[in-house]
């Protein structure tokens, strides 16, 4: 790699970057130095290709001016008209002494010189039974998609087993629309043209733009969601905080219709040591290119849609090129994946690199088989702590048993002991309380029998005495019911003449006699005048006559006339 700068009018040539050791610059330093080759070598190619067209246009001018054997002519359009139809063969060249001039130009100004030069790959193909690669280079506008340079290329020999070197250290398919960093040499050939042999291609570039976008990508993810969050090394979503369900059956697996990858992972499943049943759905979509991220995301939000209560999902996928892993670095899949609300087991087959994908997921494996194996060692866990359960509750129930077993020996034993000595115990006690309850008994006896003579006495002379009480007591009673009855047949007495005179008091026809009088409406007593009305027949009642009067005049009676 080789840059040039005019110096007092002579070309002094630099020490080419590409010629220090990489292992002695660090990967700071590296991207640095990438990106000044980058600007220096677009600078140095425009450079170049104006010089180009310069060196050209003069060649072409010495050629038109000091070409031997050609004399001008200075011919008006009559005289060539009337003199003769066509140039004569002194008067012009052929196409391939031009192509000629042009070549040996070109080579004489870049013969052995080599130039590191930036751009991406286009209109690539590649020839297998010749191991030759066709592209295009070509330079965009940084504002725009407009090219602004365009070259041909190839490679072949050296250039194809640099390109092979390339693609096995980066995993990247050397193929359309990569932005390399490519060692040229340029060439002219007179029946195709311009064009510039590939030399070399420098990986650590691509792997820096690479990583770039992904950290480019990790640090957008963290800033616009709050449900991520860097912790160290690692992502904490909210996908990876879910809890994996303690044995994992059902299990949604989105892979491609034709990945072997995903046969793996249902050979592993199925097959597995311990017999455990899984319940696999398949969700086939395409998971390869960063340009089919909606399909993938779309699939996701399919298997949400479903309903079905899954364990965990697995995304699977076979090996490949580093650009069909692309999809696994793209933003919405990343952010789909971190928010998903079923624990996301990875297994992509990348074994290089860990893509966003991975580090959003719950879990992440190398390949489909090792996600198989992890879902079986999980549940084997889960069984393993079942059965050590198991084996200690087993344990425990036996020492717990034979340390019982000992305690019962032992408290029979006691138990027998101690019985014995109650039962002897308890018959000396009975023993004394019989003594003592046949001496009680002796005295109770004389006792009670005393109490029966004093109360044989007393019974002998109590019925006289209680005939005696009974009778004075029925004399007593015998005049206090006479008193008692004279003194309540006067208070009646005395009652009855009070009710009889208010009786006759109040009786109608005493009160007929005060000036009161009974009216009636319809053979009805009424004591209100509201249902009477003006021209009504009503019956009046007096103490001596009855009169039938017809009502001409109705008036509001208050009660304060002041004549009654």
């Amino acid at each position: 790699m080789q840059f040039f700068k005019r110096k007092n009018g002579k070309k002094e040539s630099k020490e080419p970057v590409g010629a220090r050791s990489r292992s002695a610059i660090s990967p700071e330093g590296r991207r640095g130095a990438v990106m000044r080759m980058q600007v220096r070598a677009d600078t140095t190619l425009a450079a170049l290709l104006t010089r180009f067209e310069l060196k050209i246009d003069f060649y072409f001018f010495v050629f038109l001016r000091f070409r031997p054997r050609i004399p001008t002519l200075a011919v008006s359009k009559q005289q060539t008209e009337k003199s003769q139809p066509f140039m004569g063969p002194d008067q012009y060249i052929r196409l391939s002494q031009l192509t000629d001039k042009i070549q040996d130009s070109i080579n004489s100004g870049f013969r052995s010189r080599t130039y590191w030069v930036v751009a991406d790959i286009t209109n690539h193909s590649f020839k297998a039974d010749k191991k030759i690669h066709y592209f295009e280079l070509v330079e965009k506008s940084e504002n725009s998609s407009v090219i602004t340079a365009k070259i041909l290329g190839k490679a072949w020999g050296g250039g194809a087993l640099r390109i092979i070197d390339f693609e096995i250290t980066t995993g990247q398919r050397f193929s359309n629309n990569l932005h390399v960093l490519v060692q040229v040499s340029v060439d002219y050939h007179p029946l195709y043209g311009l064009s510039v042999n590939l030399l070399d291609i420098d990986a650590n570039f691509m792997l820096g733009i690479l990583e770039q976008q992904r950290n480019a990508t990790l640090q957008r993810l963290v800033k616009e969601n709050d449900f991520i969050h860097k912790e160290g090394d690692g992502y904490s979503t909210l996908n990876s905080r879910l809890k994996l369900a303690a044995v994992i059956q059902r299990v949604a697996v989105i892979s491609s219709s034709s990945s072997a990858g995903n046969e793996d992972f249902r050979h592993t499943m199925q097959h597995n040591d311990f017999g455990y049943v899984f319940q696999i759905d398949d969700y086939h979509t395409v998971v390869q290119g960063d340009n089919n991220a909606r399909l993938f995301l779309n699939k996701l939000i399919e298997v949400y849609n479903t309903g079905i209560p899954y364990d965990a999902i697995v995304i699977t996928r076979g090996g490949g090129s580093q650009s069909d892993f692309l999809i696994f670095d793209n933003y919405i899949i990343g952010r789909a994946v971190a928010k998903f609300p079923i624990p996301i087991i990875t297994g992509i087959g990348h074994q290089k690199n860990v893509s966003i994908t991975d580090l959003m997921a719950h879990t992440h494996t190398k390949t489909p088989t090792k996600a198989a194996e992890f879902i079986i060692a999980h549940n084997r866990s889960f069984e393993q702590s079942i059965l050590s359960l198991k084996r200690a509750i087993a344990i425990k129930s036996q020492q717990l048993f034979l340390q019982h077993y000992r305690q019962l020996n032992a408290m029979k034993s006691s138990v027998l002991l101690s019985a014995g000595e109650l039962a002897a115990n308890h018959r000396r006690q009975l023993e004394r309380e019989r003594e003592k309850l046949i001496g009680n008994s002796k005295a109770a006896l004389h006792a009670s029998q005393k109490k029966l003579l004093m109360a044989a006495h007393q019974t002998l002379q109590y019925p006289k005495i209680l005939l005696l009480e009974r009778k004075a007591g029925l004399q007593q009673l015998k005049n206090t019911l006479k008193t008692a009855s004279n003194s309540y047949l006067r208070r009646q007495e005395l009652t009855l003449s009070h009710h009889q005179k208010s009786i006759k008091m109040m009786s109608p026809q005493n009160i007929l006699k005060k000036g009161y009088a009974i009216v009636k409406l319809n053979d009805q007593i009424v004591s209100s005048g509201g249902g009477i009305k003006k021209g009504d027949a009503i019956e009046v009642i007096l103490h001596d006559a009855r009169l039938v009067s017809t009502v001409k005049e109705k008036k509001v009676y208050d009660g304060r006339e002041p004549d009654l």
